[in-house]
């Protein structure tokens, strides 16, 4: 009975530490493992590399500390710790940063390094941490981007939009942008439905490398439609096309279908 009890406490505390290491889906290379509790991160021009602590504060706050040389990061946890909902880089005494976190105020001053309340708007960017399972099916969706990076073609494309939906645009200068990274596709023009789409690969929607090669390349649209994009691309020829398709349920549960497709040169 007491060897069962054993084996059953060892195999809660085996699971309670499977997945406890996240990975910043913007690099995969970086990450917070609250198993070994070390971290390696980055953020814009700051790198970190170093042991982690979890701080409860007086006032009930979870904040991850990760201790460095002589500048430290707190990040304030969400719901999960995978979740964030604020940075700070300070420099200073690391037993006076946790003292700091922990009491959430301090009478010494601090050299603070960067911080989303002095950089709005950049914190939702950054810091977006996905467990194991979510880790390997990105890094397979990134492969996607080492093809299209040994096929030449990625980059940065000026275009012109000669048609929409079968409509024609003739003598209209309906300009756009496509650019191509290891990570993503971003489709830009000043069509209203085509104002600005952002794109992952998804490996399981391009099973073969030929098409890849070929410049046909298909993923999920990053929004809230999780929508399918078609991309096909002719470098030599200069033109190509660009589909999206979305399907939307009302209140009432009836679904609706969307599809937009456009044709485009090249420019340079």
């Amino acid at each position: 009975m007491i060897r069962l009890v054993f084996l059953t406490l060892c195999l809660l505390y085996t699971n309670f530490s499977i997945g406890q290491k996240y990975y910043d889906s913007n690099d995969l290379k970086y990450y917070l493992d609250f198993t070994d509790k070390m971290a390696n991160l980055k953020f814009l021009d700051y790198k970190i590399n170093g042991p982690i602590e979890e701080i409860r504060t007086f006032y009930g706050k979870m904040f991850t500390v990760i201790k460095g040389d002589s500048i430290h990061w707190v990040l304030e946890q969400s719901s999960k710790k995978n979740k964030y909902a604020s940075y700070l880089i300070i420099k200073g005494d690391y037993r006076d940063i946790i003292k700091l976190v922990r009491n959430e105020v301090s009478s010494k001053k601090h050299e603070v390094i960067a911080s989303d309340l002095l950089m709005s708007g950049y914190f939702k960017d950054y810091f977006n941490f996905v467990d194991e399972e979510e880790f390997i099916r990105l890094n397979r969706d990134r492969l996607i981007g080492g093809y299209l990076k040994d096929n030449g073609l990625l980059g940065e494309y000026s275009i012109k939009i000669l048609s929409n939906n079968e409509v024609k645009f003739i003598n209209l200068n309906i300009n756009g942008k496509l650019i191509i990274t290891e990570k993503n596709i971003i489709f830009e023009s000043n069509l209203p439905i085509l104002t600005r789409i952002v794109g992952n690969y998804d490996y399981d929607l391009n099973s073969n490398i030929e098409f890849l090669k070929m410049g046909l390349i298909y993923g999920r649209i990053r929004d809230e439609s999780k929508g399918i994009f078609a991309l096909n691309l002719n470098k030599e020829k200069k033109s190509g096309s660009f589909t999206i398709m979305k399907v939307k349920i009302n209140s009432q549960g009836n679904l609706s279908s969307q599809r937009n497709t456009a044709i485009f040169e090249i420019s340079d």
